[in-house]
């Protein structure tokens, strides 16, 4: 082989479809009728290109001026029949992925697509005598002829994901999805090739611009415009400039395009050439485009100015016109800000609980930014922006010979079905290589364009054929499709740049702050002597922070329950409520606010009451002190589970705690109060010691401090001392099947009982008490749910009863994780089918006890409930 053969080799590039390619398919699917009927198959495979199927138009284009044009049915039509917008649903763009097939490729049409003919039609290269000298008009043939540039670029409507901001306040925009957005390889000569045989000087390119003109004829919005020199008429041509600066770099690789991968224009695309700027929004890109003029100054052509804005949010439509808002330059939109979108899951798809629950499932979307930038990462969500995990990227794109990167790239993350369990919300987000990042929150404009906050779908435990699946759902769908959280009211955003959106909160209030005793308020003082004597339920005072508050009327409505707050009647409040209670509990408490406390008459002496039970024993539990008591014993169960043995003041002391009841442990960690409520696995008949099995919860992806009291119970060793007090909870069992409510007395023949991980311990309380005592013919049958075998608390405990009471108890297990391969029990997760067969059936005597997470309580146990025949009164959650 001759050396110059040889080098004439190593220097070839490959062409845009052996790196691309092969291109997909550009034949259209017209739908016949509403129904989806197709031409005949055989027609469409037949088809060479797009005009052998001309005599099958879709249905929708019969009787418009664009009967002519072949389209793809399932295009989403965004503004009706006329003008022709469409977006491909978001799924067939998953489905292609980088290149998007042409004739699924978003459409923004103003008017009529042109019947224009390759072999007439001529593009003129022009403009103002000092910036152009030789001025030209050129075929398609001869343009075809010059050097050709050829490239993938993502085309990106300015308002693509509009639709979100419609649902915030309405747009003078139509409800653009998020797929206004594609991908094609597009061939043509690079504009500057076309600006240099025209004559156009490099130097001085400061305040000139390259004007782009378009065939169109449409109306004009506004009337004859702020230019005197060249008002508008009551017809205005399509156009836009970009600075000549950047027109002239080859950089940036703005080319005059005829072809789309592989093949000439479609019509709705520009046919038979159209204006490309990589990197700018898609309104830029002129098609049909008939003339090239270099101008001392901004374009003033009608569209570049009343159309793609992004204003101020707090502008309307009213006030645009007033302020010269449309010409200021600061709000034009041309570089494509960043974004991305998830197009798996798609909007309502689901996955099987019970099936899927230990598999992964691929999440997968798009994202793409302006400027040449490169995506640098994409981020996926779980818990609402807490934590962000990194996506993988398939970066398809070649960088240009300038190292630019103009297309969009597509993303995957492996997510565990099983951490769908909890999750309200999978977010993502991308950044590039300036560290732009997609905001958390949007910021609403007339136009909507621009529209990029963070992509979120919801994930909801659903009910489908029988079994429970996780239903996803977009924020929107495009045009006039119906769904997505956003068009519902509890899925607006509290604000968007203009203010509140919903008032349901009235005005803005100032912030209540907790403050010392002020004359100003106007309230009296009182002492402590007169606020102990409000100690009952029917007449509760408390103080927090030397405040006073009247609880009586909120008692009812505590979602703590009652006890919660007599347990502090007459008595200083302040550590229980600041270590539990957020900012808005806070807020609450102020409308129950009487007065404030007499500081000078608190005694700093404490007083001591020792309390006995009916029999004459000492009670360890005080509910108005807090008691000490002293780790004697610790058992490790499993790898995060642990038994505690406490030693009760002395020997002689029992616990003093009701069946069905629980205790508050008080401990300072870290310098903070934290008090949480737990149940013993022993009883007043242990004496001298309280009992506990405590799951220790360990920092993760969700909860990042992890369980605050649960590692301090874990970190406790042999001698240490833990605070309790109690007794709390609305729920105390009695014996023989009778039980109190809230107080009320209740009778049962039978319990079902559905707990879930450490949940376990007050039901197992409530059978330990009745499995002790022969005569107590009570029956219970309980369901007990866990991520793996690991996880079954007490599990042999309560194989030992099944065995040794058939008659009055049995358990059944389900594993919604994890599970070996000869597990003999249930798998997934609690639904319907799992209660029907294990718990007893509805009736008057029939109780329902419940304890362990509250999506499992809310969406897997309560429905479910109700669904067989429980009645609400017949249900309870400790």
């Amino acid at each position: 082989m001759a050396p110059q053969e040889t080098e004439k080799m190593e220097i070839s590039e490959p062409t845009c479809e052996e790196v691309y390619g092969p291109y997909p398919k550009a034949i259209p699917t017209p739908f016949l009728d509403k129904e989806g009927k197709l031409p005949p198959k055989d027609k469409i495979d037949e088809a060479k290109n797009m005009f052998d199927l001309k005599e099958y138009p879709d249905y929708r284009d019969v009787g418009t001026p664009d009967e002519w044009v072949p389209r793809d049915g399932r295009l989403v039509r965004l503004t009706g029949r006329h003008p022709f917008n469409v977006e491909p649903p978001i799924s067939l763009l998953n489905q292609h992925k980088f290149i998007t097939p042409s004739s699924l490729h978003y459409v923004r049409n103003h008017g009529a697509c042109p019947q224009l003919k390759w072999e007439d039609h001529k593009v003129k290269i022009g403009g103002d005598s000092s910036c152009v000298t030789s001025p030209f008009e050129i075929s398609m043939d001869e343009l075809a002829a010059m050097e050709a540039r050829e490239l993938p670029v993502t085309l990106v409507c300015a308002g693509n994901r509009r639709k979100e901001q419609n649902m915030i306040r309405q747009t003078i925009g139509f409800n653009w999805g998020p797929s206004g957005v594609s991908t094609n390889v597009w061939k043509g000569v690079l504009l500057r090739d076309l600006l240099l045989k025209a004559g156009v000087n490099e130097r001085n390119m400061n305040g000139k611009h390259v004007e782009f003109i378009g065939v169109e004829d449409l109306p004009n919005k506004v009337g004859p415009g702020p230019f005197e020199e060249e008002p508008w008429g009551k017809l205005v041509k399509y156009g836009t400039s970009v600075p000549l600066a950047r027109a002239m770099n080859p950089a940036y690789d703005i080319i005059i395009a005829y072809e789309a991968n592989g093949e000439k224009l479609q019509p709705d695309h520009g046919f038979p050439v159209r204006l490309i700027i990589p990197g700018y929004i898609g309104g830029r890109m002129i098609k049909w485009l008939a003339q090239i003029n270099v101008i001392p100054y901004e374009t003033r052509n009608h569209y570049h100015y009343h159309d793609n804005r992004i204003l101020p949010p707090h502008i309307t439509a009213e006030e645009s016109l007033k302020g010269g808002w449309w010409y200021k330059p600061e709000y034009i939109f041309n570089e494509l800000n960043i974004n991305s979108a998830m197009a798996k899951p798609n909007h309502n798809e689901t996955i099987s609980v019970a099936k899927e629950i230990s598999n992964t499932y691929t999440v997968e979307g798009y994202a793409y930014t302006g400027g040449g930038r490169a995506i640098s990462r994409v981020e996926v969500s779980t818990d609402q922006g807490v934590h962000w995990e990194l996506a993988e990227i398939n970066r398809t794109e070649q960088a240009t010979p300038y190292g630019m990167y103009w297309c969009w790239i597509w993303w995957k993350f492996p997510l565990k079905v099983a951490d769908l369990v909890g999750c309200k919300e999978i977010w993502c987000r991308a950044w590039d290589e300036s560290n732009n990042a997609q905001p958390n929150s949007p910021t609403w404009n007339l136009m909507g364009m621009g529209n990029n906050q963070v992509f979120r779908v919801k994930v909801h435990l659903d009910k489908a054929d029988g079994e429970h699946v996780f239903r996803f759902e977009h924020p929107t769908q495009p045009g006039q499709l119906t769904g997505g959280w956003m068009t519902t009211v509890l899925g607006k955003p509290d604000s968007a740049g203009f203010g509140r959106l919903l008032e349901v909160q009235g005005p803005p209030k100032e912030e209540t702050t907790i403050a010392a005793p002020s004359k100003e308020l106007g309230k009296r003082t009182y002492t402590m002597a007169e606020i102990e004597k409000h100690n009952t339920e029917e007449d509760v005072w408390i103080i927090v922070n030397d405040r006073v508050y009247d609880c009586t009327e909120y008692l009812e409505l505590h979602p703590g329950g009652i006890e919660s707050i007599t347990i502090n009647a007459g008595a200083d409040a302040t550590e229980d409520f600041v270590a539990i209670h957020s900012s808005k509990a806070t807020k609450m408490l102020e409308k129950y606010y009487i007065g404030n406390l007499d500081k000078s008459s608190v005694s700093t002496v404490k007083k001591t009451e020792e309390l006995v039970d009916e029999q004459g024993r000492k009670l360890a539990l005080n509910p108005k002190l807090k008691t000490t008591v002293v780790l004697q014993n610790k058992i490790v169960l499993s790898r995060d589970s642990i038994l505690l043995d406490f030693a009760l003041p002395t020997p002689e002391h029992v616990l003093g705690l009701p069946t069905g009841k629980h205790m508050f442990f008080s401990a300072k960690i870290k310098g903070e109060t934290v008090v949480r409520r737990y149940t013993p696995i022993s009883s007043n008949y242990d004496i001298g010691c309280v009992k506990f099995v405590i799951k220790a919860y360990g920092p993760c992806n969700r909860f990042p401090e992890g369980g605050k009291m649960s590692q301090h119970l874990d970190s406790l060793k042999i001698g240490d001392t833990l605070e309790v007090r109690g007794p709390v909870g609305e729920f105390e069992y009695k014996a023989a099947g009778n039980f109190e409510i809230d107080g009320e007395p209740c009778t049962a023949t039978k319990f079902n009982m559905i707990a879930g991980g450490t949940g376990i311990t007050p039901v197992m309380q409530i059978a330990a008490e009745v499995l002790r005592n022969t005569d107590d013919t009570t029956q219970m049958s309980l369901i007990f749910a866990c991520r793996e075998e690991n996880d079954l608390l007490m599990r042999s405990t309560l194989d030992e009863w099944a065995i040794k009471f058939p008659n009055k108890f049995k358990v059944h297990y389900i594993l919604s994780d994890a599970w070996s391969k000869d597990w003999q029990y249930s798998t997934g997760f609690v639904d319907k089918a799992l209660f029907e067969e294990y718990l007893y059936s509805p009736g008057d005597d029939v109780y329902n006890l419940m304890c362990g997470p509250p999506v499992m309580l809310d969406r897997g146990c309560t429905p479910n409930l109700k669904t067989i025949g429980h009645k609400k009164s017949r249900i309870f959650s400790f």
